[in-house]
C-alpha cells in the first residue's frame, strides 16, 4: 500500500499509511442486528509465507498450560476459555526454531498476555492502573519488588526464565513496548468508559500498542538468541516491516473478532473504527479492513526488498528476525480459526465458508 509520507532512498516505506478512497459512505457505527449475516475476507490467501510449526509445541503448550492455571486460580468457565485459547499453539508458529527452554517463556508469556487483555477488559482504569504497576515493577524490579498478586507472581516466574539469556537491546526493548501496550490499553478503558470510538488514523496508531505485539516481536530476538544494535531496529526500513507486521496481525484479529467483540458492545475494533470515521454500514466495513489488512503484505515485501545491508553478521541476524514477522503474519491468520476464542469450535468450518451470522448483545462475560 502506498504511504502518504517517503524517505527519499526508501519511498513508499512511511510510518504512516495511506487509506484507500472508502465505498460509498452510507451510515455510522451502528448496533447490532441479530441474525444479520457477515463475510470475512480471505486473510490468509494474500500471505506468501509458509506456516512452521515449532516441533516443541505439544510438551511445551502442555506445561505452560499447567502453569498459568495453577496461577490464575481460574473459575471452572474461565478454564474452559482457557484451554480453548490454545495460544501455546500460536506460540509454536510464531517460533519455530527456538529451544524448548524460549519456547516455554513464550508460550508463558503469550497465555498471559491474553489474559492481561480480558483481565483489563474487564476493569476501568483504576484496575488497569493497578495490572499495570504490578507488572511493570516486576520486569523493572526483579529483586526487590514483591507482590501476592497472580499477574505479578506470573509475570515474575517468566521474567527470571527470561533473564538468563536475553540481550540488554531485546531486554530493553521487551520492557519499553509492554510499557507502551500498558498505556495505550488505559486510554482503550478511557475510551470504553466515555463511549468513545477512535477516528480512524487515531485507532490504527492506537491499535499497534494494544495489540501487544511490539513485545511479542522482541520476543523474536530472545527466542532466536540475537540482540540487533538499536540502530539496526530504529532503521525506517525494520520500522516499517514491523508496523506491517503489526497491522497485518492487530487487523486480522479484529476482523475475525468483530463479532464477538460487537456483542459485548466493544468498539475497540477497526470495523467500528471505519464505521464511525466513514459512515460505512457493517459488511462495507468488514471489506474495507479486509482491503487494508490484505495490503499490509505488500507494504511487508516492499519493505524486504528494501533492507539495506549492516555487514555479514547483522544481516544474518536481521534476515532470522524478518522469517520470525513472516512467522507471526501466517501464524496468527492461520491460529485464529485453530481457537476457539473467536468462533467457538466452528473455527474450521467459518475457515472454509468465511460466512457467519451476528451475535446479539450480551455484554462483557
Amino acid at each position: 500500500m502506498g504511504s502518504s509520507q517517503s524517505t527519499p532512498s526508501h519511498p513508499r516505506l512511511s510510518r504512516r499509511i495511506s487509506l484507500p478512497p472508502p465505498p460509498r459512505a452510507t451510515s455510522p457505527c451502528s448496533g447490532s442486528k441479530e441474525g444479520e449475516g457477515i463475510k470475512f475476507p480471505d486473510l490468509v490467501k494474500s500471505i506468501p509465507f509458509p506456516l512452521r510449526l515449532n516441533p516443541y509445541t505439544r510438551f511445551v503448550s502442555a506445561e505452560s498450560d499447567a502453569f498459568i492455571i495453577e496461577y490464575a486460580k481460574f473459575s471452572e468457565k474461565q478454564l474452559t476459555k482457557f484451554i480453548g485459547l490454545n495460544a501455546g499453539l500460536l506460540c509454536g508458529m510464531c517460533y519455530a526454531e527456538c529451544e524448548p527452554e524460549q519456547l516455554r517463556v513464550c508460550s508463558d508469556f503469550m497465555s498471559f498476555l491474553f489474559n492481561l487483555d480480558d483481565w483489563s477488559d474487564e476493569f476501568d482504569t483504576t484496575g488497569t492502573k493497578g495490572l499495570e504497576e504490578a507488572v511493570m515493577n516486576t520486569l523493572n524490579h526483579p529483586d526487590t519488588y514483591h507482590s501476592d498478586s497472580a499477574a505479578a507472581r506470573t509475570a515474575k516466574s517468566w521474567w527470571t526464565r527470561m533473564l538468563k539469556t536475553v540481550g540488554p537491546n531485546c531486554r530493553k526493548r521487551f520492557v519499553d513496548t509492554l510499557g507502551l501496550y500498558f498505556k495505550a490499553i488505559m486510554q482503550q478503558a478511557t475510551d470504553r468508559a466515555t463511549k468513545t470510538v477512535p477516528e480512524l488514523e487515531a485507532y490504527i496508531s492506537l491499535r499497534r500498542d494494544t495489540s501487544g505485539c511490539k513485545t511479542g516481536f522482541a520476543l523474536i530476538e530472545y527466542a532466536a538468541g540475537i540482540d540487533l544494535p538499536n540502530e539496526v531496529v530504529e532503521h525506517p526500513v525494520i520500522q516499517g516491516l514491523l508496523d506491517a507486521t503489526n497491522d497485518s496481525v492487530s487487523w486480522a484479529n479484529d476482523i475475525l473478532s468483530y463479532n464477538r467483540e460487537q456483542s459485548r458492545g466493544d468498539t475497540h475494533n477497526l470495523v467500528c473504527a471505519i464505521m464511525a470515521t466513514l459512515g460505512l454500514e457493517r459488511q462495507a466495513a468488514i471489506d474495507y479492513a479486509g482491503d487494508l489488512c490484505n495490503k499490509t503484505v505488500e507494504r511487508f515485501l516492499e519493505g524486504k526488498a528494501a533492507l539495506p545491508s549492516w555487514g555479514p553478521e547483522i544481516d544474518a541476524q536481521v534476515q532470522v528476525y524478518v522469517q520470525g514477522l513472516e512467522d507471526w503474519i501466517i501464524a496468527n491468520a492461520e491460529w485464529s480459526f485453530m481457537t476457539e476464542r473467536y468462533f467457538g469450535k466452528d473455527g474450521p468450518k467459518i475457515r472454509k465458508s468465511l460466512q457467519t451470522t451476528l451475535l446479539p448483545v450480551r455484554g462483557f462475560d
